[in-house]
C-alpha cells in the first residue's frame, strides 16, 4: 500500500514537472507576444492616472482615453513634421560628406600607423578605412529592409495601442481581472500588488522619458555650440539610447566624439567633455531624483538583467529588462518581508 502511494506521488511529481516545462516552452515560443503585452502594460501604467483624472472631472472614461490618444498622436505628429525633414537633410548631407570624413579618419589612422611602425607593430590603416566604408555602404543598402521593419513595427504599434485601449477602458480593469482569477485568501494581496507594480512601472516610464528628453536637449545644445555636424541626429541617438542603462550612454556618445575629432582634435575633446558632463549630471543629479525613488534597483541587478535580457530577447530584451526586473523586485521584497 505504501509503495503504491509512493508510486502515485512520483507520477504526480513527474506529471507536474513535465507540465511546467511545457508551459515554459510555450511561454518562450510566444515571447514576442508577451513582450508586446508587457509594453502595453507599461503604457497603461503611464496613461491610466491621466484617464482617471479626466474621469474625476466628469469626462466619460471612453472619451478620456480618446482625448489622451489624440493628444499624444498630435504631439508626435507635430514633432515628426518638424524633425523628420531635418533628419533627412542631415542624412543627405552626411552621405555627400562621407568621403571627406573617411579621409579625415584615414589621417588619424596614418598617425597611429606611424607610431606603431616606430614600435615595430604591424598596422594597416587602409584595411580599417575600407572596413568602415563597407559598413557604411551596407547600412545604406539596408534602408529598404529597414523600411519593411518599420512597417512591421507599425503593425505591432497598432496592436499595442489596441491592447492599451481595452486595458484602460474600464477603471482598474487589470487589477479587477487579477483579483478575479486569484483565490479568495490572496485577493487583498493581489489588489495591493497590482497597484504597487503599476506605480513602479508608471514611475519608471515617466522618469525614463524625462531622462531621454533631458539628454537629447543638453547634447543637442552642447554639440551645436561647438560646431559638431548633425547635432540633431546625434542628440536623438544619445537620447534614445538612454533607455539602456550604463551601456546606452557610452554607445550614444561614440558617433559624436568621432565626428568631433574628424573636424579637429579640440572639437573632439570638447564633444567628449560635453557627453561626459551631461552623463554625470544625469547619473548623479537628475536620475536619482527621478528614477531611483520609484524603481529602486541595485546597479548589479540592473546589469545582470541587461545581460539576461540581451541573451533571451536581443535589443527588445535589453529595453524591457529593467521594467521586468522592477516587477520581479516587487515579488522579492514581499518574499523577504514574509520571511521576517
Amino acid at each position: 500500500m505504501e509503495n503504491r502511494r509512493e508510486a502515485e506521488i512520483t507520477v504526480a511529481i513527474i506529471f507536474r514537472t513535465i507540465l511546467m516545462l511545457l508551459v515554459l516552452v510555450f511561454l518562450y515560443l510566444i515571447r514576442e507576444i508577451l513582450a508586446l503585452l508587457f509594453i502595453a502594460l507599461i503604457i497603461v501604467s503611464v496613461i491610466d492616472p491621466v484617464v482617471d483624472w479626466l474621469q474625476d472631472k466628469k469626462i466619460p472614461r471612453f472619451l478620456g482615453i480618446w482625448i489622451v490618444y489624440l493628444f499624444l498622436l498630435t504631439l508626435f505628429g507635430v514633432l515628426f513634421a518638424f524633425i523628420i525633414p531635418l533628419i533627412a537633410s542631415q542624412f543627405d548631407e552626411f552621405s555627400n560628406r562621407l568621403p571627406e570624413y573617411l579621409q579625415g579618419i584615414q589621417v588619424y589612422l596614418k598617425a597611429i600607423s606611424d607610431y606603431f611602425s616606430s614600435q615595430n607593430i604591424a598596422f594597416d590603416p587602409n584595411q580599417i578605412t575600407n572596413q568602415i566604408s563597407q559598413a557604411l555602404t551596407a547600412f545604406s543598402n539596408n534602408i529598404i529592409s529597414t523600411t519593411f521593419g518599420i512597417f512591421s513595427g507599425f503593425i505591432s504599434f497598432i496592436a499595442v495601442l489596441s491592447l492599451v485601449f481595452y486595458m484602460t477602458v474600464r477603471k482598474d480593469g487589470i487589477k479587477n481581472f487579477i483579483v478575479f482569477i486569484t483565490p479568495d485568501q490572496y485577493k487583498n494581496y493581489a489588489a495591493e500588488l497590482v497597484i504597487r507594480i503599476k506605480n513602479r512601472m508608471g514611475g519608471w516610464m515617466r522618469g525614463q522619458l524625462m531622462v531621454m528628453l533631458l539628454v537629447f536637449a543638453l547634447d543637442f545644445i552642447g554639440l551645436s555650440i561647438i560646431g559638431v555636424p548633425f547635432a540633431l541626429v546625434l542628440a536623438i541617438i544619445a537620447g534614445l539610447l538612454e533607455i539602456v542603462p550604463y551601456v546606452g550612454p557610452i554607445i550614444g556618445a561614440i558617433p559624436g566624439i568621432i565626428l568631433g575629432f574628424i573636424i579637429s582634435p579640440l572639437t573632439g575633446i570638447l564633444a567628449a567633455l560635453i557627453y561626459f558632463v551631461v552623463q554625470q549630471f544625469e547619473s548623479n543629479v537628475f536620475l536619482p531624483q527621478v528614477m531611483k525613488r520609484t524603481v529602486g534597483l541595485n546597479p548589479i541587478v540592473v546589469i545582470l538583467s541587461l545581460l539576461v535580457g540581451f541573451k533571451l530577447g536581443g535589443v527588445l530584451g535589453v529595453i524591457l529588462s529593467v521594467p521586468l526586473a522592477t516587477v520581479f523586485n516587487v515579488f522579492v521584497e514581499d518574499f523577504f518581508k514574509e520571511k521576517k
